[in-house]
């Protein structure tokens, strides 16, 4: 039985945590488990789904894998607390992969005697460090060494970037913005109105008090979309007659548009300078609540469109957006856009989709084959970490370049002296 003086008050601190603050069903879940595990009882997998999640009893878990979801989403949000929390603790509260049990673990036994968990994470984590390795790899050598053997892009979307005697193209990863709390704290903040230093500059002008509380860092963040959608553009850039390079959001300035096709990954909160652009596609974005949308000049509509659920890491059901168009200086632009991971996630897979014209001309009756085809394409995604559970293309619009498509871009300059 777990120490009641012990565990209570670390529960109270993991409950009140921004990983479960705002998730009651997750907060009572964790409570369910512990109460049972205090009872005495190991909790199955049966059991959980019928008394927990009310399940009746055609409930077959070989089928209906929700249990299973839960508690692996409820073991990451245990891992991130104690990677994150700056509160002192001497015990973990830990739910062992493949039992439901929780355990009451004493530091001093996880520094002696490592768990096979904390083994495979460890496993994991070189894993993941090698294939990073390797892409860095590939991606440095493609870059320095002429591929002689060329194939056909996957489909027309990549005609104008692999296309011979054409342009490089510089790939471009959206990267989150964050700040830190003044004071040596090493707390670090991230604020989804905050977006680049211009918009922490504006922040800080508005509220003093930010200003005393924050400061910018000399890093960012890259969520998991951009090693998965580098892998996939890989062996197609490979393939190309021309080279390629990549650069962060955060680095990208309108100069870059004078030497080279822009392609960018990334969501609309990651665009920086590059959102100026999106009057190209007539495409605007709000955060809170969070939406797109879609102005139709042709039918002086505007088309709105709102993900129903976003939790990154989690189920989300989000769109993905593709959006190619001529770019300043007479580059070619494509963006491939999401709101959250899942819809990043599935742009980048419909990009690449050998199969994403005849679905385009099956539904639409467009042919995108005949160059050049500028468009923007909505999809609507639901998934769950790199998986993707369904997708439906849900709008088509080919779209006429601006006229003044090199004004877009003066703000930019300006902003990056």
């Amino acid at each position: 039985m777990l120490d009641e003086n012990l565990l209570r008050p670390l529960l109270n601190d993991i409950l009140e945590s921004p990983e479960f603050k705002d998730s009651q069903r997750y907060r009572d879940l964790l409570v369910y488990l512990v109460e049972e595990s205090q009872a005495g009882r190991i909790p199955k997998e049966m059991t959980i789904g019928m008394r927990f999640f009310g399940k009746d009893a055609s409930f077959n878990s070989k089928v209906d894998a929700s249990v299973r979801v839960y508690l692996a989403n409820l073991r990451k949000k245990l891992d991130h607390y104690y990677l994150s929390t700056g509160k002192p603790y001497t015990h973990k509260l830990r739910i062992p992969v493949g039992h439901y049990k929780v355990e009451f673990i004493p530091l001093s036994e996880l520094v002696h005697k490592p768990h096979k968990k904390n083994r495979s994470y460890l496993l994991a984590s070189i894993g993941i460090g090698i294939v990073a390795v390797f892409l860095l790899g590939y991606f440095t050598n493609s870059l320095l060494q002429p591929n002689d053997h060329h194939s056909a892009p996957p489909n027309s979307i990549w005609n104008d970037f692999i296309k011979p005697h054409g342009r490089p193209t510089l790939i471009v990863f959206g990267d989150y913005f964050f700040v830190r709390e003044k004071g040596g704290t090493g707390n670090y903040f991230r604020n989804s109105k905050i977006n680049s230093a211009e918009d922490f500059r504006q922040a800080a002008s508005k509220d003093p008090e930010f200003a005393k509380k924050f400061e910018q860092i000399g890093f960012t963040f890259l969520r998991s979309s951009t090693p998965w959608g580098l892998s996939h553009l890989l062996p197609i850039f490979h393939n190309s007659y021309n080279s390629y390079s990549y650069k962060l959001a955060s680095q990208f300035t309108s100069s870059d548009f004078k030497s080279s096709n822009i392609v960018y990954i990334g969501s609309f909160k990651t665009l920086y300078q590059l959102k100026n652009l999106l009057q190209i596609f007539r495409l605007n974005y709000t955060i809170r609540p969070t939406n797109f949308q879609i102005k139709d000049d042709d039918n002086d509509s505007t088309f709105h469109f709102f993900p129903s659920i976003l939790h990154a890491g989690e189920y989300e059901n989000d769109y993905g957006i593709i959006a190619k168009s001529a770019g300043p200086d007479g580059s070619v632009l494509m963006m491939m856009l999401g709101n959250s991971e899942t819809g990043v996630i599935q742009a980048v897979h419909t990009a690449c989709d050998p199969s994403v014209d005849e679905a385009i001309e099956k539904k639409y009756s467009v042919n995108i084959s005949q160059d050049p085809c500028y468009f923007t394409l909505i999809i609507k995604a639901e998934g769950m970490n790199e998986a993707i559970f369904k997708s439906d293309l849900c709008y088509f619009k080919q779209i006429k370049p601006l006229q003044t498509i090199s004004d877009l871009t003066q703000e930019d300059t300006s902003n990056t002296k």
